[in-house]
């Protein structure tokens, strides 16, 4: 069995008077081992109810514990955001631990993440959810969380694109999963819930489909485009009788570059992908969306407003949008 790796690191508080040096305990390590880390051990390391005590009677510090009915959080942040962390916990298990240390000499940023633990949240907060929808470990981290949020995982049921839930408005949750799918081009991922039982997730992966079918048919014209200009470089070569290995090259490129765009013309959109799609759009579902309005609040819509042929045409904007705001990162 694999142990663990802590990177010891201490946090220093700014104290009125005087400057008091406070251990602030024990960090796991980035890598997944064999055995999850027990929240009990992680939060003696860190000496949680000494550190809950100290930022009670400090200003500028706050540390404070969140429960719903399956997630504990545990949270500290200096003011200004100099040191941070946030243990989330599950069945007495380490979730997910992140944590931020800045000082005069250096930085410090820790992020760990049990992927064993996130499934079996995930399949205990979605219990009916079929073996054949569920993930494995195998999935990438920023994978299994995205999907896992899409289909409902301590998400919001609710459809929109830019909602407001306080003071400013944001990108839902599950509008956000959807990008680390496109970014990774795992459109197998979203076609596995295209059909999800639940109308807000089919818009969100029908939405993600198009904009990911949107992208395929410009990197394909600039495929044909390099293709044409390689092609006529070829030709050009030939009859100036240039040393074969050159053409050789060339031809090397061009077959690279035909079989690169027939693997994006398979997947593009089928005729039958968008028959499912306007069938979709003419079921007219009633869709519980939410927008930029002012104050949050759930609204109702249809499937054929959301879906209409003006609706479509804007959603490879709406993405650029959310790019712009940073949200690809």
């Amino acid at each position: 069995m694999k142990k663990i790796s802590f990177v010891i690191s201490t946090l220093v508080f700014n104290l009125m008077l005087s400057a008091q040096i406070v251990d602030f305990g024990k960090f796991p390590s980035e890598k997944n081992g064999e055995k999850p880390i027990a929240t009990s051990d992680l939060l003696k390391s860190l000496d949680w109810e000494n550190l809950r005590t100290f930022s009670d009677l400090n200003e500028g510090h706050y540390a404070y514990e969140q429960k719903d009915s399956l997630l504990t959080e545990y949270k500290y942040v200096q003011q200004g955001h100099v040191s941070y962390f946030k243990l989330t916990s599950f069945n007495g298990k380490v979730l997910e631990y992140r944590s931020h240390i800045s000082s005069i000499s250096k930085e410090t940023n820790t992020n760990y993440f049990d992927k064993n633990a996130w499934l079996e949240y995930a399949h205990t907060y979605l219990p009916n959810l079929k073996d054949s929808l569920k993930l494995t470990v195998a999935e990438p981290k920023e994978l299994l969380k995205a999907y896992y949020k899409l289909i409902g995982v301590g998400t919001r049921d609710e459809y929109g694109w830019i909602c407001e839930y306080s003071s400013a408005g944001m990108a839902t949750e599950r509008r956000q999963a959807t990008i680390p799918l496109i970014r990774h081009g795992r459109r197998d991922l979203l076609e596995q819930i295209v059909d999800y039982p639940n109308i807000q997730v089919q818009l969100y992966v029908t939405d993600a489909l198009i904009y990911d079918d949107l992208q395929n048919k410009k990197y394909i014209e600039n495929q044909k485009s390099e293709l044409a200009k390689l092609t006529s470089e070829r030709d050009s070569l030939k009859s100036k009788k240039i040393l074969d290995w050159q053409i050789e090259s060339l031809d090397n490129r061009i077959a690279n570059n035909k079989e690169y765009t027939e693997q994006l013309e398979m997947e593009l959109l089928s005729k039958s992908d968008w028959n499912r799609i306007y069938a979709l759009r003419d079921s007219n579902q009633k869709v519980k969306t939410c927008g930029n309005n002012g104050s949050y609040k759930i609204y109702g819509n249809s499937t054929t407003e959301l879906l209409s042929e003006k609706a479509i045409s804007e959603i490879e904007k709406r993405y650029f949008e959310l790019k712009n705001l940073g949200y690809f990162r």
